[in-house]
């Protein structure tokens, strides 16, 4: 009983260490935005790279799941309300469900999957080839040069895409209810902008910046902080920077429904 209390003892204090910790990290990943790092040639390249790859390579798999939420979700619904004789309640279930909720929420899942983990192996290998000590000492930051693109292109990229599947997963449902409903696309558009509420669109751009920012800050702290001189930090700084990544976004998950 003494050993359990004591072990969970030791667990929040380094939880909490590792919180405050982090929290530092964060803190000087946005003072060096606004700083203006972000607009070095050198930094600005790297960021235009990271866009590329962290946005616009996922963008055909990204089309493909708005087109299926769209059809499955607004289709069902529609279908649903229109048959109880609610069917001006689908710009609500428009606003509620795809933009509050399934457009950051899949949207940060597969980018997670995706960006996340290579973010986390990247960086890990880095540091375990003392690459990252090398950039220091020829005299470049890796806040600058490493960090600040990655989690400045996840922020983008989560903000951008989140916009892009909202936009198709209602075209498609648009497009379902024109034809077994008999809707203009003047009509549905018209019902989810009176629907839309100043709480719906600060809830939308709370989770997508913060969504970003959490899914690379926590694998680039993890790989920073967990990895030293043996080859097998790398998968467990992977295993724990996911870890970490799921109680972030449950966090910001769950803040979000206080909007």
């Amino acid at each position: 009983m003494i050993n359990y209390l004591y072990n969970l003892g030791r667990f929040y204090v380094n939880s909490f260490k590792d919180f405050k910790e982090y929290i530092y990290f964060c803190l000087i990943i946005v003072s060096q935005f606004l700083t203006f790092k972000l607009f070095n040639p050198a930094v600005f390249l790297v960021t235009l790279r990271q866009i590329y790859f962290t946005g616009v390579q996922i963008i055909k798999i990204h089309l493909f799941i708005a087109t299926i939420v769209g059809i499955g979700l607004v289709g069902l619904f529609g279908k649903f309300l229109f048959s109880i004789g609610a069917y001006e309640h689908i710009g609500k279930v428009l606003v509620l469900v795809i933009i509050r909720e399934f457009a950051p929420l899949i949207t940060t899942l597969l980018l997670s999957f995706r960006s996340s983990t290579a973010i986390g192996t990247e960086i890990a290998t880095m540091k375990l080839n003392n690459e990252i000590k090398t950039l220091n000492s020829i005299g470049i930051n890796e806040y600058n040069y490493l960090f600040l693109p990655r989690v400045f292109s996840g922020v983008v990229c989560i903000f951008s895409l989140s916009v892009f599947f909202a936009f198709v997963s209602i075209m498609v449902g648009y497009f379902i209810l024109s034809f077994k409903l008999n809707m203009t696309m003047d009509y549905v558009v018209k019902m989810v902008i009176n629907e839309l509420s100043l709480d719906d669109i600060a809830c939308f751009i709370y989770k997508t910046l913060f969504f970003g920012f959490v899914i690379t800050t926590t694998p680039i702290f993890t790989s920073m902080t967990t990895v030293s001189k043996y080859s097998t930090d790398v998968p467990i700084s992977l295993l724990k920077g996911m870890m970490r990544l799921f109680y972030g976004l449950i966090f910001v998950e769950i803040t979000g429904l206080l909007i």
